[in-house]
């Protein structure tokens, strides 16, 4: 009898490590490739932005063009063990402009997950291994209650994210490139909008790229300084956005 239950119990236990080996490991996981850091690698971008700032009798609008160039230049192993690699952000208003150094970000990838520390704020950016439909909190290491700069005016948005594996290992056109299937992952970061506040990040992943596009909207409507909302209710955020930003950011060129 006690044999018996052992042989059941073995079984048992057999039959839930398959299920969850099934569940969370994929039988090729490739998730990594997505957020590749290698010495040396770059992506180009060219980014449109508007910026608003509360005025009276309305908002004000500063669009802007530019490019941006992220490159690996350095890592270091830290106490903890892990690999932190650097990453040195450029900008220039044109293609005939020389590259001005602007930031100095940081990186990490692990088999649990990936993260970019930016401007002093660390994003969960994946976590793994990825499927379709996987969730996870992008601003995990963000407080609530963190305040950022945008403009002139002080937001707090980093508030109820969620991210989300829109689709993953599927073929799609970024740009100037074209990818094959197996080769595009697209992540929702946040999509919030309760007509006052709108938060919504949606990002393009390439396998052995990188990101490739980013789609950004941090903006709130003006109606919350004044305190009431129906001059806001049939307006487009192009129209009530009184702080924030709306940033479209797509890859021009990579090694």
């Amino acid at each position: 009898m006690l044999v018996r239950i052992y042989f059941v119990a073995f079984v048992f236990l057999f039959f839930i490590s398959c299920m969850q080996d099934k569940i969370e490991t994929p039988a090729d996981n490739h998730s990594l490739e997505y957020f590749p850091l290698n010495l040396g690698k770059f992506i180009t971008y060219s980014v449109d932005s508007i910026v608003f700032d509360d005025v009276a009798g309305g908002n004000k609008k500063d669009t802007v063009s530019f490019q941006i160039k992220e490159e690996v230049v350095s890592y270091q192993i830290d106490l903890a063990g892990d690999t932190i690699f650097y990453l040195h952000r450029f900008r220039r208003s044109t293609s005939e402009d020389p590259w001005l150094i602007t930031d100095l970000w940081t990186a990490n990838r692990s088999t649990v997950e990936a993260s970019r520390t930016e401007e002093n704020l660390k994003f969960r950016k994946m976590t793994f291994p990825l499927r379709s439909g996987k969730r996870w909190s992008a601003t995990t290491y963000i407080p609530f209650s963190t305040t950022v700069v945008i403009g002139t005016e002080m937001m707090q948005p980093y508030q109820e994210w969620e991210s989300k594996v829109l689709d993953f290992d599927v073929s799609g056109q970024v740009g100037i490139f074209s990818f094959e299937a197996g080769q595009l992952m697209h992540i929702s970061q946040s999509d919030t909008d309760d007509g006052s506040m709108k938060r919504f990040e949606q990002e393009v992943y390439a396998r052995n790229i990188g990101l490739v596009s980013r789609t950004d909207s941090l903006l709130d409507s003006r109606c919350l300084t004044l305190g009431y909302f129906e001059p806001c209710f049939d307006e487009t955020w192009l129209e009530k956005a009184g702080k924030g930003y709306i940033l479209s950011q797509v890859m021009i060129d990579h090694n």
